[in-house]
Formats: structure tokens, sequence, C-alpha cells
């Protein structure tokens, strides 16, 4: 069977019931017993559309307007342990974030394997997981992003805390599926920069309102062949009563290996005072010449890597497997 996607702006923004507020009190998947984990696909896509509402709480705060919302797909022929697709489509959606709020979260909030006692897992697969924005706004700048990931083993975990028993899902282990994916970000460079000095702003505001303040931020990204680009960003403001300003660039060359190799990186300024301050970064920056690194981790590898930089806009895409 399909379950039908869902609106999620009722369930987010609408008159909550008695159910909606327990759920956003507590962390939305609470199992009345351990059997009940995996839950049904109608609970697990009501309980993502109230974990990103309960995010908002920790500074990321979603506005859906028309957008598609959550949707879960399973097969009646299927274990609940094993769903078909789960997707979160933000296309139309308005996300704010408040830098200082997310810093301060600590995320205990969330059931951690790990860290509370384990009662039960249970071993399953999402054939399809993804998240799509296209478009979305993120402080007010259009953002353009899809991540698609297939054949992702998923362990249901139940975890007792305080005496309750609260549901989580973590990144399963099975030597027989490799988790293969894409994704794509794209984004103004006009914009890239005005969302960083917004957010690099509102920390100040709330932490350091007399010490330091950001006033200008820009940020160029020129093509100089298909895959080899000159990174300028520049900034100025102040510190208590001194104005400071800089510009650090890069010669990058970026492979579809998924490796960036730095050729040189620069800082300069026309503020005396500001050169001083960059004297010791320099060298760190003279370090940096000829240096290779690859993008991903142990679990994760980057491949088919491709950055395009004209029309003014910064796109990135690529694909990502397990190792």
């Amino acid at each position: 069977m399909i379950l039908s996607g869902i609106n999620a702006a009722p369930l987010v923004r609408g008159p909550p019931s008695s159910h909606t507020l327990d759920g956003m009190d507590r962390w939305p998947w609470h199992p009345s017993s351990e059997r009940a984990w995996p839950p049904s696909g109608t609970t697990l896509k009501t309980g993502i559309a109230q974990l990103i509402s309960r995010a908002k709480a920790s500074g990321v705060d979603v506005d859906w307007h028309a957008a598609p919302g959550v949707r879960v797909s399973s097969s009646a022929f299927t274990r609940r342990a094993h769903l078909e697709q789960v997707t979160a489509d933000l296309t139309g959606a308005e996300i704010t974030i408040d830098p200082v709020a997310l810093g301060e979260d600590d995320g205990d909030w969330i059931p951690d394997p790990e860290r509370d006692e384990v009662v039960s897992r249970t071993a399953g697969s999402i054939g399809e997981l993804r998240l799509r924005a296209d478009p979305a706004t993120v402080n007010g700048y259009e953002v353009r992003a899809d991540l698609a990931v297939s054949h992702a083993p998923v362990d249901w975990v139940v975890v007792s805390r305080g005496g309750e028993l609260l549901g989580t899902i973590v990144e399963g282990r099975d030597a027989e599926k490799r988790i293969d994916g894409s994704f794509r970000l794209s984004m103004a460079q006009d914009d890239v920069a005005e969302l960083a000095k917004a957010l690099v702003q509102q920390v100040f505001r709330g932490r350091s309102r007399w010490a330091a303040a950001l006033k200008e931020l820009k940020l160029a990204i020129r093509p100089q062949s298909e895959n080899r680009f000159v990174v300028t960003a520049g900034g100025a403001g102040r510190v208590f009563f001194m104005p400071l300003s800089a510009r650090v660039g890069f010669d990058l060359e970026i492979s579809r290996d998924g490796s960036v190799t730095v050729h040189r990186a620069t800082a300069a300024s026309r503020s005396f005072l500001s050169k001083l301050l960059l004297l010791p970064l320099r060298p760190q920056l003279r370090e940096l010449a000829g240096t290779t690194t690859r993008l991903g981790d142990d679990e994760f590898a980057v491949s088919d890597l491709a950055v395009d930089a004209s029309s003014g806009r910064i796109a990135v895409s690529g694909r990502l497997r397990s190792r």
C-alpha cells in the first residue's frame, strides 16, 4: 500500500490537538511498548512533521506554506522495518535559522542509543530517502537543494529514558547493502554572502553586541577552467572600536573524484592594523599551497563532484556511496 502524502502545514501550524501537544512536549515517537516499534507509516510521517516543527525550539523554524510536505510509502508485502520511500519535500517552504539558538542546542532531547539504555533493536531498510527544496527560502534567500539516498540500511531502536520508552532511527549495518545517493545544492553567489553575513550578525548581536560587528561580506567565485576556480572572500567590520577589513583568496582545483587541491592561498588588507592581525595567518595559508583534501569520511565517499559558478550562481553536485 502507499500512504498518501501530507501537506504538513496543518500538523505544524494548524490548531494543535491533544495528541500533537503530547508529541510536541516530548519526542514525537513515544511507543506504548517495544513491539510498537518500528511504527506504522502513518505514525512515522506524522512524527517526522512533528520533529521538523520541534526544530523551532533548536533555532530552525519551518513555515510550510504550500510545500508538498512528508510522504511515506510502504508495501503490504514487507515488514514495517522495510520502507519503500520516505520523502520530505520543502519546495515553497520558508525556513528561518536562528544561529544563536542553534549553537546553544546540545541535542540532549534526541534519543541516543550510545547514551540511553537500549531496549530493542530491529534491522530494516529504506529503499529511497529524499530531501527536496526546489526552491525554498532560508532567511529570505532562495536555495535549491536535492538529496536522495537509496538502499539505506537502518536500525529501529527503542531506548529507555527516565522510565519511558522512546523510539529512534539510526544508521544500520548491512554488508550486502551499500548506500548510493546523489546531492545537488544551488544558490546565487551574492545570496551566499548575504546569508552568511546575516547569520554572523545575529551571533554578534546575541553574544557580543559591543565587542564585534560585521558590516560587509562579499564572495566571488570565478571559473578559470573546467575544474579550477578562484574563490575570493572579503569582509569589513569592527572589533571593539577598531575598524578591520581583509580579503582572503584561494586558487582551487576540484576533481570529479571528490578531491580539492589548493594551488595558492593568500590574505591581504589595505588597513595597517588588519595587516598586522593577518601576519600569523599568512604562514598557514602558504602551507596550504599544494595540499589535496579528499571530501567524505571513513563511512562515505564523494564522487562525480561538479561545481558550476556561471551566471552568478554557485551549484555543487555529486554522488555519495558508503565505503
